[in-house]
Formats: C-alpha cells, structure tokens, sequence
C-alpha cells in the first residue's frame, strides 16, 4: 500500500510541478492557442477581447448617466452578466487568477507614478487604436489572419513601427531608471527566514470550484453558449499565463532587440488556426465572422495601438491578464483603455465601421475563393517569417 501511495504521490508532484510549476514551452502555449481558438471558433465565435471592454467602458457611462452607445455594433450595451461576448473576458481573468495561484505567482505588484502614468496613457492609446483599427491586435491581428481577413496582415504595417516607437521609450526609461541607481545605498540583506507553507494553491484551486459553480449556474438557466465561453477564456487564461505568450512583447522584439523567436511560434499558430478556420468557412459556417473593414484607419490605428500595447505593459488580453496576477499597472490600463473606447460614439458621433473614417471588410476566402485566399496568407507568414530572420541575422552582423 505505501509503495503505491509513494507512486501516487510522484505523479501529483510530476503532474503539479510540469503544468502549474515550470513555465509551459512557447511551442506548446502557440499549439493550445490555435486549438482553442478553432474549437471556440466552431462553438461560438473567435478570439478577442477589446470590443468587450470597450463595452464596458461605455456601461460604466451610462451608469454616470453619460448616454453613449457602446462602439461595436457585434457588441451592443447591455448588463455585463448578460453579455455572451464578456464571458470570454470574465473567463480568461478568472483563469489567469486561478493559474497564478496554483502556480504560486499571484502578488500585488506596484510601481511609482511614472509606471502607472505611462499605463494611463498606454491604456488611452489602446482604447482609440482599437476603435480605429478594429480591434485589438489579438482579434485584429491574430484572429483576423485566421479569419481570412485581409485587415489582419495590413495592421502589421501600422502594429510594428508602433510597437517599435513604444519600445524605445521603454528602452530609454528603463537607461534612466538604471543611471539613477545608487548602489552604495543598498541594504545589508538579512538572512532568509522559513517561511510556512503558500495557501496559494488552495486559493487557485477555490477559483476552478468558483468558474465550475458559475459555468454550472448558466447552464442550469438555459445558456450553454454563456458557460462555453466562460470555460474557453479560462482555458485561454490558463495558456497566456503558463505560456507567457505575449503579443505585444512579440511586436516589441522584432525590432528593439532583433528577437523574432515570439513572434514566429505566434506565426505557426496563426497558420495551424488557418487552416481550420478556411475548412469550416469553406462549408459556409460564418465566412465573414472576424472579417474587418480595411482602410488607412488599419494602419493609422494599429501604429497608435502598437504603441499603447507596449507603454501600457501588454495588449488587451495582455494587460487582462496581468490585472488577474495582481499588477497595478495592468489594473489602470484596462481602466484606461475601456473609458477611452467606451466614448468613441460621443467623440467619432457613429459606431465602428460606420462613416467617413472606415473601409469596407474584405475576405480574401470570398474574394479569391478559399484555397486561394489561404494560399494568400501562408504566403504573408512566410513573408514575415523570413522578414524576422532578416531582422535577427543583422543582429548577428553588428555582433
């Protein structure tokens, strides 16, 4: 009986510390994405999360007694519980929550004002680029490739030298901040105390009760759809957190420091969750879901998101997460960015998509049929792929 408690016991440890311990490898965070995304694809609807925050920032209007409509038109004012689309949002801070508690990685983290007023104004950015150029860079970029959507490859135009410019000014807070330094004045460290036991991993494991419970409730009153969707964004709040699979930090490197390798496993995701997009589409379920208006307004709005996404800590799932882990910086740029989307309508006067400032979708499924138009976006993560190795061997030159 003890020897097979002690084996018992060794695949809980083995099993505890491969998945909530040590970090999951970048390859397997870029599979269970483009997995889960098909999957919720088939079951509802894709990956993104602004236009639902965006919602809420126009919610919280409202209840100042501001009448304002909520920008997305997919995503219309409502009580935040009944809507279908914030049950992703819901989903991946509770996974995420739940993740980094398990893992034992949950802390309040703070910074001086310099750091929460670059998330203030990170976070504003990200709210008009999203608006602008429809939506985020996870539903805009990410999804929208796999969509077929020919916005998705044009915001890389406005994302990239975005993100760049974003960097730079990281670069150059973090040299002033490091000059500033004054070593001399560094505390004598006293010895390590023992500390108890975490009661982390049991607060992780009361979230997973607590989403089961409320997944469970929806279900009970007639809303599959509300607890699949709660259960997809915890499962992607659980990889974003595990992976570390950040998009605005693959932007970033590209250029500041010629690192593409985050960038490229974000491509190979892309280009399984092509495939099983255009086979589902190809038999007419949903063919323009995730295809968006293109225009300037995607490359004007996606060089003010890439530079918000970067300033602010993280894109929109990004910042989503990192709310859930406890930083503070995290907690004003979600503020930040849903107050500066929320008022669109009171700023633009017409929702997204509508009016002077947009394009008209294109879809290059239905356009060049949709062998074709996947051949057009294989051949675009080619393109960029070989443009990140590009990048990078420059890199090994000045070396």
């Amino acid at each position: 009986m003890e020897r097979w408690n002690k084996v018992y016991d060794d695949i809980v440890t083995v099993f505890y510390r491969s998945l909530w311990k040590k970090a999951w490898p970048l390859w397997a965070g870029a599979l269970a994405l483009a997995f889960a995304n098909i999957f919720m694809f088939a079951y509802a609807r894709a990956l993104g999360v602004f236009p639902q925050m965006a919602m809420w920032g126009s919610w919280i209007y409202n209840l100042m007694d501001i009448k304002v409509d909520a920008p997305f038109t997919a995503v219309p004012l409502r009580p935040l519980h009944l809507d279908i689309h914030s049950m992703i949002n819901f989903g991946i801070i509770l996974g995420v929550a739940m993740a980094s508690f398990i893992s034992e990685e949950f802390k309040i983290r703070k910074e001086d004002w310099r750091g929460y007023a670059a998330a203030l104004v990170g976070g504003i950015f990200m709210g008009f680029g999203t608006v602008i150029m429809i939506p985020c860079n996870v539903g805009g970029f990410y999804t929208a490739i796999m969509a077929l959507s020919l916005s998705g490859p044009v915001t890389v135009l406005g994302l990239l030298p975005g993100a760049y410019l974003g960097g730079l000014f990281l670069k150059r807070q973090v040299t002033k901040a490091a000059d500033a330094v004054d070593f001399s004045a560094a505390p004598i460290g006293k010895p390590a105390k023992k500390v108890r036991a975490s009661l982390q991993p049991y607060i992780g494991v009361a979230i997973g009760i607590l989403i089961a419970m409320v997944a469970l409730m929806f279900f009970s009153m007639g809303k599959p759809k509300f607890t699949g969707l709660l259960l997809f964004g915890a499962f992607f709040g659980v990889i974003f957190q595990r992976s570390r699979l950040c998009f605005a930090s693959a932007f970033r490197e590209i250029l500041i420091s010629r690192n593409g390798t985050l960038m490229k496993w974000i491509l190979l995701s892309i280009a399984i969750g092509t495939i099983g997009f255009a086979i589902l589409k190809s038999q007419g379920y949903q063919p323009m879901h995730f295809v968006f208006p293109l225009g300037l307004h995607t490359v004007g709005g996606g060089f003010i998101f890439g530079i918000g996404m970067v300033i602010a800590g993280g894109c929109g799932v990004g910042i989503l997460w990192r709310s859930a882990e406890g930083y503070v910086r995290a907690w004003i740029a979600v503020a930040a960015g849903m107050l500066s989307s929320g008022a669109w309508v009171l700023i633009y006067g017409n929702q997204v998509g509508r009016g002077w400032l947009y394009g008209k979708p294109f879809s290059l499924g239905e356009e060049f049929g949709w062998f074709w138009g996947t051949t057009l976006v294989f051949l675009f993560l080619a393109s960029f792929y070989i443009f990140i190795t590009w990048v990078e061997a420059k890199k090994n030159e000045k070396n």
